[in-house]
Parts: structure tokens; sequence; C-alpha cells
């Protein structure tokens, strides 16, 4: 009993060190832009034109505040928390982005913690580096963003729903986390579909251990149980959708809602490109996947041609493909006008590497993120516009957590192999770097004149930032 005590102890300590270090990671570039004064960039623009201003709104209308047409396209959760901060006397623009990387800084350290106590520290670290260098989640950390926030709560929820054997009261905690989760931002109702299916595991865990008469009945109760916890997730968002009028503010609705048919096609191309840091822990996956199962990475492959087929996958703003990988897209050559190659290539590799990864993991991990994935992909695509910020730091959290969960845990690897996530880190913050080189934001700037509001309270003082 007391080697187990010291093993879990140990095994704590190792998840905090990790969890400290890839904080840094964060609070670095981050910290290095805020005493700068860095104000380049597309997170610069929209804390400073949309956010910050919102934060400090709130804070001055501090207990009554009024959500009918906020300055942000999300639910406010975010915002209210750090127009807390503001009002505990830390209101100035630098203080608030120093609110905003500690929370960059958690959600990345939380990362390294979980992997650490399955593929020990040092791959740990190297997994986290290239989510700790993208431009969306530095950027996000260093200016007043909600995103590092939302990904958070979505990778919480994921640690809870993954654990085995699964637990009610940790499922339960799920839900509640899921309902911050859709505070923070509406389209991450989503996340339910984790909560379901873990319930649903649970449930049939449920009934192989008991031996009871009517166990069907239970299993069902269980799973409605389960269902009915994360009501309270989707009555806040009713309780949004009512105020507004719809799925986002009166401000945002002509312009953000919509579909987008290329986002699963765009989902697996960055899935495809991501993917090079991870390919020594995703090869043997790979390879036991092609002899045994060949037919379903076929499958999987040629579904992906037609998600990349179907849909236009060229270059085009007014469509909403743009910013990110669409630029790397627009240099392939196009077919018929309408399908990029480089889509109709890169989409069947993303498809075959995750199928080769879900095939690698337990039947109830391989459900959950499966589950996850799709209910993901669904979500955007109900977005008219398919960005990559929206997807990538999702993506760098689930492929070194698949990887981590593979049935060979990879807690060794040679130098060549630890190459290959520290090559993708310099490649996304070479990204980063070059992000942070455009022009200056004015400390006034405002709002597109689309996103003006008849009586607008928040305009046109300038944010100070």
């Amino acid at each position: 009993m007391s080697d187990r005590v010291s093993s879990d102890r140990s095994a704590w300590r190792t998840s905090l060190f990790a969890g400290v270090l890839a904080a840094l990671f964060v609070a670095v570039p981050a910290g290095f832009l805020i005493a700068t004064g860095n104000k380049n960039g597309r997170a610069a623009y929209d804390a400073t034109a949309y956010h910050a201003r919102f934060i400090r709104a709130l804070a001055e209308q501090f207990p009554n505040f009024d959500l009918s047409n906020p300055l942000t396209a999300t639910t406010p959760g975010y915002h209210l928390l750090l127009a807390c901060v503001a009002r505990l006397g830390a209101s100035s623009i630098e203080s608030l982005r120093l609110a905003s990387m500690a929370i960059g800084c958690i959600f990345v350290g939380s990362i390294a913690a979980w992997l650490s106590r399955r593929v020990g520290l040092r791959i740990a670290l190297l997994f986290v580096s290239p989510l700790a260098g993208s431009i969306y989640v530095v950027g996000a950390a260093a200016w007043t963003l909600p995103d590092n926030l939302a990904w958070a709560l979505v990778s919480w929820i994921l640690f809870l729903c993954l654990r085995e054997p699964a637990r009610a009261r940790e499922l339960l905690l799920a839900s509640l986390l899921l309902v911050a989760l859709v505070a923070v931002r509406q389209i991450h109702i989503w996340a339910a579909a984790i909560v379901w299916v873990s319930g649903l595991s649970f449930a049939l865990q449920s009934r192989g251990r008991s031996e009871a008469v009517g166990g069907g009945l239970s299993v069902l109760a269980k799973m409605l149980g389960f269902v009915l916890a994360t009501v309270p997730a989707f009555a806040v968002l009713v309780l949004f959708v009512r105020h507004w009028g719809g799925l986002t503010p009166p401000r945002f609705q002509g312009e953000l809602q919509g579909v987008n048919l290329a986002t699963p096609a765009f989902m697996l191309l960055e899935f495809s490109l991501l993917a090079i840091g991870f390919l020594p822990w995703i090869a043997p996956p790979l390879r036991t996947a092609w002899r045994e199962r060949r037919w379903i990475l076929v499958t999987g492959a040629l579904a992906a041609i037609v998600l990349a087929a179907i849909p236009a996958t060229t270059l085009d703003v007014a469509a909403g493909r743009f910013s990110g990988f669409w630029s790397l897209i627009a240099k392939a050559p196009v077919i018929a006008g309408h399908t990029s190659l480089l889509m109709i290539v890169a989409a069947p590799i993303g498809a075959v590497l995750l199928t080769a990864l879900l095939l690698g993991l337990s039947p109830r991990s391989r459900a959950v993120f499966g589950v996850a994935l799709l209910a993901f992909a669904a979500a955007l695509t109900a977005t008219f516009y398919c960005w990559q910020r929206y997807h990538e730091p999702l993506l760098l959290v689930v492929l070194p957590m698949l990887c981590a969960l593979q049935r060979e845990r990879p807690t060794r690897a040679s130098w060549w192999q630890l190459l290959f996530p520290l090559i993708l880190a310099g490649i996304l913050a070479a990204i980063t770097v070059g992000g942070l080189r455009s022009d200056p934001v004015a400390p006034d700037a405002l709002p597109a004149p689309s996103h003006f509001a008849p009586g607008d309270s928040f305009l046109p003082a300038p944010a100070g930032q």
C-alpha cells in the first residue's frame, strides 16, 4: 500500500512539474509581448476593437450587465470573468492581459500534466510544444481573447470522460464544466456528445458488473441521467438564443450564421499537416491497422476524398475560406476550378492517420474521441467561416492525446524521434513570429463598420489599449 501511495505522489509531482514547465512555454512569449507593448496582428486588433472594450464596459456596469447586444460574437463568460478581475483593482489593460496569459498557461500546463502521467515528463513536454507555439494559443494568451479558456474547458471535459473505468461523479463534473464552456463560447455545445457517449459507456460498464434482473432498464435510466445532466448547458444556450434572437448577438447575425461544407475536408488537411510532428508515434498503430484492418483505412480515405471533392475547396474570401492553411491551398493546382488538388491529396492522408490512431485505442477511448471529433466537425461546419483558428488548438490537443493513449504507450523515444515535435513547434513558432510583424494596431481601433449598432454604448470611446 505504501509503495502505491509513494508512486501516486511521484506521479503527481511529475505532473505538476510538467504543468509548470509547459506553462512557461506560454508565459515567456506572451509575457514578452505584454512587457514590450506589442500591438501587432489579428489577435491584437480583435482584443483592442472588441474584447477589451467589452470587458471594460462590463466592469463599469457591474453588477447590472447589459448583454443584449455585446461587442463579441461569443457568449460573455470570459469577459465577465475578466470584468470581475478589473473590479478587484486590476483594471489596466496590462493587468487584464496578464490575467489572460494566466488562463493560457493553465490551459497548456494542464495538457502537459495529463500527458506526463501517460508518456513521461520529457515526451509530454515535447508533445505540448507545438500547442504552445501556435499563434492562436500565444495570441489569446498575450491579448484579451476567450479562446484559451474555451479550449481548456473542452480539454478538461475530455480528461474526465476518458477516465477508465468511468465514474459517475467525474461525468457529472464534466456536465458542470460544459455549462461553463457554453457560457464562454456557445458553439462548443457539441461537447455534450462527449458526456453522452461516456455516460453510455458507464451505463454499459455498470451492467457488466451487476447481475440484477432488469439490467437493461438500469442502463437506459443511467444513460438518461447523464443526458439530463447536460440540460443546464442547453438551458444556457437557449437563454442567450432567446435574448439575442439567434445564435449570436444581433450585430453579428448577418455575418457569422451559415454553413461551410468545406470544413470537414479542411480539418482533415490540418490534421495531416500537424500530424507530421507526431509521425514516430503514429507509425506503429498505422502499420498495425494496415496489416489487420486495411479495409477500414481505405474506407476512411475514400470518404475523405468525397468530402474534399463535393464542396468547393479553393481559396475564396467571400465564401469564408481564407487565412491560415488556405494561403497554402491557394498555391496548389485546382481541378475544374472547384477542387484543390492539395485538399484531394491531404484530406485522405489525414483520414488514414486519424483512423489508425483511433483503431489503436481501447474501445471506450475510441468511442469518446470518435464522437467528439464528429460532433466538433458538425458544429464547425454549421459556421460560415472555415478558419484555421477555429480548429488548430483542439487538433494540437487531440493529436498528442491520441498518441499517448495507444495500447503501447510511448514512454521512450530516440533522439531523432524527438526532433519531429520540435520541428513542428519551430514551424508554428515561426508562423507566430511572422504574424506579429504586421502593422501595429491603433490604440483606439474600432470594430468593423458592419458591427456598429444604433445607440451603441461601447462606441466610439476607445478602449485605451
